[in-house]
């Protein structure tokens, strides 16, 4: 049992350096892994585990700021929309981040406007691969 394991262990690890990592795995590893703001390195390039919308979420909060992240995820949320993939949440969120807007409360709606921006690209990510993989929900 233990000469099996270790081959298995030996293959993975020279399957692991003879094929190429892609990019969206490392990320997706790495963040699951140390959480967000952690720095890692792919490809001899030194990359933070922070997604778009969090990075536009930590500008300085003003109404500026506010305004024109709460436009951009309004924006993609048309977009997704637009594919009929939208999530009721998101609706919701955008909702908040006007209300926070409006308060003057500009961090809590700018990181409610980024959570509403990443669902909505995800939301469009979810439609690609439903366009990719819709055969596997027709019944043979």
């Amino acid at each position: 049992m233990k000469k099996t394991i270790s081959l298995v262990a030996a293959l993975m690890m020279i399957s692991g350096v003879v094929a190429a990592h892609p990019f969206n795995e490392a990320f997706n590893e790495q963040r699951a892994m140390y959480g967000k703001g952690h720095s890692f390195t792919w490809d001899g390039q030194t990359y933070i585990t922070d997604h778009p919308e969090e990075v536009a979420a930590a500008a300085e909060a003003n109404a500026a700021n506010a305004t024109k992240l709460l436009a951009s995820a309004k924006a993609k949320y048309a977009e997704v929309m637009a594919v009929d993939f939208g999530w009721t949440l998101t609706k919701n969120l955008l909702k908040s981040s006007n209300k926070a807007l409006e308060a003057g409360d500009f961090r809590k709606s700018m990181n409610i406007s980024a959570q509403a921006e990443y669902h909505s690209r995800m939301g469009i990510a979810q439609y690609h691969q439903s366009q990719t993989e819709w055969i596997m929900a027709v019944p043979e």
